[in-house]
């Protein structure tokens, strides 16, 4: 598995450790996945636009 290390604000910080806490997980997992799920929306929307009919 490829690491990165990112600066994220602290508020989001405080999200992600409660979130983490509440699922009996950790941070890094709760965005992992978040991160993941959004690049898969991303895919998605980027396919959908491309299949669009050229004016």
């Amino acid at each position: 598995m490829k690491k990165y290390i990112l600066e994220i604000d602290p508020a989001a910080a405080r999200f992600y450790e409660t979130l983490a806490r509440r699922t009996n997980t950790i941070p890094e997992k709760i965005m992992s996945e978040t991160l993941f799920r959004f690049a898969g929306e991303l895919s998605v929307s980027a396919i959908l636009e491309n299949q669009k009919p050229k004016s």
